[in-house]
């Protein structure tokens, strides 16, 4: 940090008129003004910076609500539960326990991929007046969580008023997030800025109440499993029959799993401008600017039957695995983290359909046949001596307790792969650009028990 303190502009006496004095004097005052202002602005970060982020909810209220469906089960952080009240001008009202300035509603409609839904949103201090801050359409494409941005209002209460849809007069709605902005606009004891330590895990948790690793970006993609009706969801191809347990989980007994997320832009191979991975690693992404790349990937499993010791293998940064080499198989890129059903742990990069790399495998856990088990695998581009860089982690919760370790870690810095040129890249081309689909694969398994899926874009840790 440079200092504050400056020279005097003039070493010895000299004889000044009162014109000098004068222009001196405005000089000092006009360097000084802008020194405490450029001061001021530095500091400002430490008091001032904002983000708009979840809110507690202290209670919720509707104007009623069908039976079996209160409006509590909007809150619940369930997406297989909901609030529903028939008629047009049926509203729920959210309590935030005190004044917060609003910034965002996310909700998540039931039946939303058939359902058009029309509604307002309005916020008020006292629950006497209200100021409309929103009014739309809901997109009829997902089931999961929508963003709509509000303009930033001070309130205690956010009431959402259902006014129509294209198939009934009901209003469904299956859970509901209000955000709103952090900063509490009192200055920290110093402005001068701590340096940030890679971070430690955020503590928040995620729809499903799963601790999450690190934070979801700011307007980035997240996808939940839909655990009430999964093959209802447009933006999920389990590509093989799945049933439901007694439990509420889901029973996958294919011997070759692929089950793909698509982003909310949806996913078409034929919209793929290139498959040169030189010009996808110049512009980023492979479909779509949305393409999932710093991403933090969950899912719970349980393996009931498996023929040999394979592994579950979630992995992203390309499209359709298919093919074999240019140009079809260079849509098959990405990273994989592997856990191994006799608990070892590793990494993989394919940098085309098909060309593995591996890191060596290491032990994780014990066996995890018969149980369930939580696993994570986190991917993030950063910066390192002026170089995009790749970071994978691997977390388990080993004994379904929501008690995550990180059993693995691995960078790609390059040096790792040497056939990176069938698809026009460098040998050891580092794939640091996203792509449209997250896979959750595994083999050989014909009996495995899953639940609470999700994918979520990530702040990458810095």
């Amino acid at each position: 940090m440079r200092s504050n303190i400056f020279p005097l502009p003039f070493c010895r006496t000299v004889a000044l008129s009162s014109r000098d004095i004068t222009s001196f004097v405005i000089s000092f005052i006009l360097i000084a003004s802008v020194m405490i202002s450029n001061n001021y602005l530095a500091a400002k970060p430490a008091f001032a910076q904002t983000a708009c982020s979840n809110l507690s909810i202290s209670k919720v209220k509707a104007s009623g609500a069908q039976s079996g469906n209160p409006a509590s089960s909007a809150t619940d952080n369930k997406l297989d539960t909901r609030w529903s009240k028939k008629g047009a001008g049926s509203w729920i009202r959210i309590d935030l326990g005190s004044q917060k300035t609003v910034c965002r509603v996310d909700i998540a409609w039931y039946n939303g991929i058939e359902r058009v839904n029309s509604f307002s949103i309005s916020v008020s201090k006292d629950t006497k007046s209200y100021t409309k801050i929103f009014t739309g359409k809901s997109s009829g494409t997902t089931t999961g969580l929508e963003r709509y941005d509000v303009p930033d209002k001070k309130a205690r209460y956010v009431k959402i008023t259902f006014t129509g849809n294209n198939v009934n007069n009901w209003a469904s709605i299956t859970e509901i997030d209000v955000y709103g902005l952090s900063s509490s606009g009192s200055p920290s004891p110093s402005p001068t800025p701590t340096p940030t330590p890679t971070p430690a895990p955020s503590g928040s948790t995620d729809k499903f109440g799963i601790k999450k690793i690190y934070s979801t970006k700011s307007g980035g993609e997240e996808w939940y499993m839909n655990m009430n009706n999964p093959t209802g969801d447009k933006r999920f191809n389990p590509q093989n029959t799945i049933t439901m347990n007694s439990d509420g989980s889901w029973k996958m007994k294919s011997s070759k799993v692929r089950m793909g997320v698509y982003t909310s832009s949806g996913y078409s191979g034929d919209k793929i401008p290139t498959l040169d991975h030189s010009k996808i690693a110049s512009k980023g992404y492979m479909l779509a600017p949305n393409d999932w790349k710093n991403v933090e990937m969950t899912m719970y499993a349980k393996v009931n039957t498996a023929g040999s010791d394979d592994n579950f293998a979630p992995y992203t940064r390309g499209g359709r695995h298919t093919g074999g080499g240019a140009p079809e198989g260079c849509e098959g890129s990405g990273y994989k983290g592997d856990l191994f059903f006799s608990g070892k742990v590793r990494f993989a990069k394919e940098q085309w359909h098909v060309s593995y790399v591996f890191t060596d495998s290491k032990s994780g856990t014990s066996s995890i046949k018969g149980k369930w088990v939580g696993f994570k695998f986190i991917m993030y581009n950063f910066i390192e001596s002026g170089k995009t860089a790749v970071k994978m982690e691997l977390w388990l919760d080993k004994n379904n307790d929501g008690k995550w370790v990180k059993v693995d870690e691995n960078t790609d810095r390059g040096g790792w792969g040497n056939e990176g040129r069938e698809c026009n890249g460098a040998p050891d081309q580092i794939i640091t650009w996203g792509g449209p689909i997250a896979t959750f694969r595994w083999d050989t398994a014909t009996n495995v028990d899953f639940k609470n899926l999700s994918v979520r874009e990530i702040q990458p840790p810095k």
